[in-house]
């Protein structure tokens, strides 16, 4: 447990450190400024869905932190070398990489918490309300999400180069929810076996789409907050994926000559 602790600290001190994080949580300022002048111009109408926008872009940018972030821990041990003193230690290759996982997600956690400060303070100097047990939801589902990004990417970065795994984890996270919503059109034109692989395909590719709240947010008066037998399974929905996702990085790692 200590050495699992250590290394996920190590993970966090560096990405607490990268300058990206910070670029990033500074256009999300200069979005917030862009929702106070559309405010300042009366054009209320609007302040809401620029609201929406904010949400969005906080968390494309996190995922796009994760991803990153997660895809480049092992490559980068390899390349530097740095990996052989650290496996010479009575470490296991498991505890290794659940340090790194839980790293990367405590980065994550650090990110988001930015954002969602600098969204908080911006809707309630706009005179907007925070319904709190949704957005308490939200975050705790993008969590979840990012859980989900992070797995993939170990997994990713042990099957194929840096570049590769990075790339195709940003093309699954964008194209996920396009790939959602054109299977519900998409469906009754096909045919049997159409069907199937369509069938197939959603239930062993995760639905990103499920863990954003950001639109119940914003409309919190009409959709009232999800209840726990709905969380539990979207909890064990998210669980299994991260756990199948770790489960072929455990199995990669392994089979990786030190």
């Amino acid at each position: 447990m200590r050495s699992l602790l250590l290394i996920s600290k190590s993970v966090l001190i560096e990405g607490v450190r990268r300058k990206e994080i910070y670029a990033i949580v500074l256009f999300s300022l200069i979005l917030i400024a862009g929702v106070m002048s559309v405010d300042f111009f009366e054009i209320r109408g609007l302040t809401k869905f620029y609201r929406e926008m904010a949400l969005a872009i906080m968390s494309i940018a996190t995922a796009i932190t994760v991803i990153v972030l997660s895809c480049r821990q092992l490559p980068r041990e390899f390349e530097k070398k740095t990996i052989y003193p650290l496996m010479a230690k009575p470490i296991s290759r498991m505890i290794f990489l659940s340090g790194k996982l839980l790293g990367v997600l405590l980065s994550a956690a650090f990110c988001f918490l930015l954002f969602m400060i600098v969204y908080v303070a911006g809707t309630l100097y706009l005179g907007g309300t925070i319904p709190w047990m949704h957005f308490a939801e939200y975050i705790y589902l993008q969590m979840l999400m990012m859980t989900v990004l992070s797995t993939l990417g170990f997994f990713l970065s042990l099957v194929m180069n840096l570049d590769a795994a990075v790339t195709l984890g940003v093309i699954f996270y964008f194209t996920s929810s396009v790939f959602t919503t054109g299977i519900t059109f998409i469906y009754e034109f096909m045919g049997l076996g159409g069907k199937t692989v369509l069938v197939v395909l959603n239930y062993i590719l995760p639905q990103l789409t499920l863990f954003d709240l950001s639109g119940k947010i914003l409309h919190s008066v009409q959709w009232p907050p999800l209840g726990w037998t709905t969380m539990a399974a979207l909890t064990l929905y998210a669980l299994l994926f991260s756990g199948v996702y770790y489960l072929f990085a455990i199995l990669a790692f392994r089979r990786r000559e030190l």
